[in-house]
C-alpha cells in the first residue's frame, strides 16, 4: 500500500482540522488517500506525488486532510453505508429537524471540501454526456 498523502503533522500543524486520536490517523489517512486515488483515476500514484508542482501538492494534502476530518466528524460508517451522522434526523416533542438527504447514498462518502481542493488541481475525473441525434 503506498503511503498517505498526508501525515499527521501536517494535519495537525498546517490544515488544523478536528482533533483525531493518534491511534486512528494513520486509518483514517490511508482511507482517504484511497479514495483520493479513485476520484481522480490513480493518476497521482501512476505520475507521482513529487512531480506536481508544490501547489498542486498542497491541494492534494488538503484534500486528504478534509476527507480524514470528514471521516472523524461524520464517522467511518459513512464511507461505507453512505449514512453520515448529521443526515439523520431528531424529535423532540413537537419539534424536529431532519438533515439533509442525498438522493445518492454515494454522494456522502466525500467531504464536499475533499472535492473542492481536488477541483483545484484538474485531476478529478470528468464525466462527460454524449448527445446524439436519433
Amino acid at each position: 500500500m503506498a503511503e498517505p498523502y498526508v501525515d499527521e503533522a501536517y494535519y495537525k500543524s498546517e490544515y488544523m482540522g478536528e482533533p483525531v486520536e493518534s491511534a486512528d490517523f494513520q486509518k483514517l489517512a490511508a482511507r482517504a488517500t484511497r479514495l483520493i486515488d479513485t476520484l481522480t483515476d490513480y493518476q497521482i500514484p501512476k505520475i507521482g506525488l513529487d512531480k506536481f508542482t508544490a501547489e498542486v501538492q498542497e491541494q492534494i494534502k488538503n484534500a486528504c486532510c478534509a476527507q480524514i476530518e470528514f471521516y472523524q466528524v461524520e464517522g467511518v460508517f459513512s464511507d461505507i453505508s453512505g449514512s453520515t451522522a448529521s443526515g439523520g434526523s431528531v424529535s423532540i416533542s413537537s419539534f424536529s429537524y431532519s438533515g439533509v438527504q442525498s438522493t445518492s447514498k454515494q454522494a456522502n462518502r466525500v467531504a464536499p471540501a475533499c472535492l473542492t481542493f481536488l477541483d483545484a488541481t484538474g485531476l478529478l475525473r470528468k464525466r462527460s454526456v454524449r448527445i446524439g441525434v436519433i
